[in-house]
């Protein structure tokens, strides 16, 4: 099969088209591809250069039927569009490239053999360069058959240790102030608004005053002394490492763990992460996300980039959460995040208001992150606005979890 190569002119152009999207991370999940239409251009002869815009504009057609707001595809050569999926990897995001192409040659020759389906993965960017490997069309089509015959499987939930149950949740300290405190820890299901399953688990603190019930929200931990952050975010890696898979295999749970940016931008903190209640390294690396709660204007960009950029380096990807507001975004501009989320609990309102709010998270942050995530949601109805809204997940509020019920409560 004829793998024509990529100009290299825009090689420049394609690692700074990954770079917003943490194009090394895609590639590492097999998500970056690059379909060719070398076989259109050579049936045409003379007429391609008359033809070709007539291609690319049924091309661009294509791939926004195909693709989502959150994943990216631009032409990088004459006969070469990049896609770079943030909705789909491995063999399910070459299927899609793969589509696209097919549909092409059949419109413009009639037919689609495998020897003119030119698909090639992506593997490195380097020196100014793109290093691909050539992929077999026929295996992507039979291994994406089988995968669609199977059920989807949601993610499975580790077997808790109920001694570490009853040590870790819920937690009892006393803040700086001298004001005992609690935190209750929940697990939220956070479904795929595409696929429909489970993708991942989010851990759910709830910091509360003993003597008064009052709950502290996520919003005012900002107001909190660092000595207080630093607790509940301890506690709260503790108890998610209760969830970290001890043995590699299918459908285990990746983790997403709220914490303080002020604490994770300091050494301590990401010792923290990284000791995260004795777990092996590679388990925090491969299915810890970090949601920072903490993030404000006042969080300096050139800081926040580079803890972003330390964090990365010791978990699996760093969420930000951000508060309803007409430039809720402005922090995030130029961070490479992995993804971006409301929390209902932030939402106020009856539910029109609710969903509207979740509407413009949607606009604002479209584009922003691979993945937009709405969560602790009251019912899911609201499911339906997440998905108008652009967002790739969406969760329920969950219960605290209970050693007797080992689930929730």
């Amino acid at each position: 099969m004829s793998q024509p190569p990529i100009d290299r002119l825009n090689a420049a152009d394609v690692a700074a088209l990954l770079e917003r999207f943490g194009g090394h991370d895609l590639m590492g999940r097999g998500a970056v591809n690059i379909i060719s239409l070398a076989a259109i251009r050579d049936r045409s002869g003379d007429r391609w250069l008359r033809k070709r815009p007539d291609v690319w504009a049924y091309v661009e057609r294509k791939l926004a039927e195909h693709l989502t707001y959150q994943d990216l595809a631009q032409r990088v050569g004459e006969t070469d569009y990049l896609i770079a999926m943030t909705s789909e990897e491995g063999v399910a995001a070459q299927a899609v490239a793969l589509k696209v192409l097919k549909e092409v040659l059949m419109h413009f020759l009639g037919g689609a053999e495998p020897r003119d389906m030119a698909v090639r993965a992506v593997t490195d960017l380097k020196d100014g360069q793109v290093s691909c490997a050539p992929l077999d069309p026929v295996f992507i089509l039979q291994a994406r058959a089988r995968e669609e015959i199977a059920p989807s499987s949601p993610v499975v939930r580790p077997q808790v240790d109920p001694a570490e149950l009853r040590k870790r949740n819920p937690f009892s300290f006393q803040a700086a102030t001298g004001i005992p405190l609690r935190i209750d820890f929940a697990v939220e299901d956070v479904q795929s608004l595409r696929h429909g399953i489970t993708a991942a688990l989010r851990i759910e603190p709830t910091v509360t005053e003993v003597a008064t019930g009052r709950v502290i929200p996520a919003r005012s931990f900002g107001k909190l002394p660092d000595a207080d952050l630093m607790k509940i975010d301890q506690a709260t890696l503790d108890f998610a490492a209760l969830f970290l898979p001890r043995v590699d295999g299918p459908n285990q749970p990746a983790l997403i763990v709220p914490v303080s940016f002020r604490t994770m931008a300091t050494s301590k903190g990401r010792g923290m992460l990284i000791n995260c209640a004795g777990a092996a390294a590679g388990r925090v690396k491969a299915s810890v996300m970090l949601e920072l709660v903490d993030i404000d204007r006042g969080a300096p960009l050139a800081r926040l980039i580079e803890v972003v950029g330390l964090l990365k380096s010791v978990c699996r990807g760093v969420f930000a959460r951000v508060q309803p507001a007409r430039d809720a975004m402005a922090p995030l501009a130029g961070v490479r995040l992995m993804g971006v989320t409301l929390d209902a609990a932030d939402l106020p309102g009856p539910d029109g208001r609710i969903a509207t709010q979740i509407l413009e998270f949607g606009r604002q942050a479209r584009g922003l992150a691979p993945a937009l995530a709405v969560q602790g949601l009251a019912s899911d109805g609201f499911f339906a606005v997440a998905e108008t809204a652009g967002l790739t997940h969406a969760s329920l509020r969950a219960p605290a979890m209970t050693l007797e019920q080992g689930t929730a409560a």
